[in-house]
């Protein structure tokens, strides 16, 4: 798999990604302390555990450096700034009385902890590779699930020996089924996972190069007539 670019890197003007790091764990934590997300995942690793949330940052970034271009990356969400403040940024720099530099730091966004996005290798296999989200239930129904996995997916197909990507969700989550759908993965029925059963799901090469092309409404409405 191709080398990602060095984290953080922007996905579009509201989400980007950067590595893991020690700092995070208390995301992981709050993330997994939420009854929502729990009752969506198919593993059960208890990651709102302090000791289990380090161990879990410290493999992933071994996994960084041992498989380059695969990984679990934290999910960043854009904040527009205050518009009084910027207003008032805005105006004293105006008169003079504050240089560009504080200007350029008032307006930009500040960036929110939303989840991950992963590329993995599906028990350890580099001919199986696997996509996946997990988000805060804040950042459900909107786009951001589909701007993230859309951007990866794009960095997957660039290894010219990758014929297809997996993805995994627990059976009864509709939402992941959807959004994979939407993606253009296809059901290949239910498959052991993580030590129990994952509603399993392929896209091909081939499909990817043509449905990526696809306005996404239009991918949206033949997802829902699949289903």
């Amino acid at each position: 798999m191709n080398t990602m670019p060095a984290s953080p890197w922007t996905v579009n003007n509201r989400l980007r990604l950067r590595e893991f790091a020690a700092h995070d764990a208390q995301h992981i934590i709050d993330m997994h302390a939420q009854p929502r997300v729990r009752a969506q995942l198919v593993d059960d690793y208890p990651l709102d555990e302090p000791a289990c949330a380090q161990r879990f940052i410290a493999g992933i970034q071994a996994l960084y450096r041992r498989h380059e271009g695969a990984g679990i990356w934290c999910a960043e969400r854009a904040m527009p700034p205050d518009p009084q403040d910027v207003a008032q940024a805005r105006a004293a720099r105006a008169a003079g009385e504050i240089s560009p530099a504080p200007l350029a730091f008032v307006s930009a966004p500040a960036w929110r902890f939303i989840g991950w996005f992963s590329l993995m290798y599906v028990m350890n296999d580099p001919s199986r590779l696997e996509i996946g989200a997990r988000l805060l239930p804040e950042a459900w129904g909107g786009s951001i699930a589909l701007d993230g996995c859309e951007w990866l997916l794009t960095r997957a197909f660039e290894h010219p020996g990758r014929d297809c990507v997996f993805g995994h969700c627990a059976p009864a989550n509709r939402s992941a089924a959807h959004c994979l759908r939407v993606l253009g993965f296809a059901p290949t029925g239910l498959a052991p996972y993580e030590g129990g059963q994952a509603a399993q799901f392929l896209l091909r090469r081939e499909h990817w190069n043509t449905w990526r092309d696809l306005p996404r409404r239009t991918r949206q409405r033949r997802a829902l007539e699949a289903r």
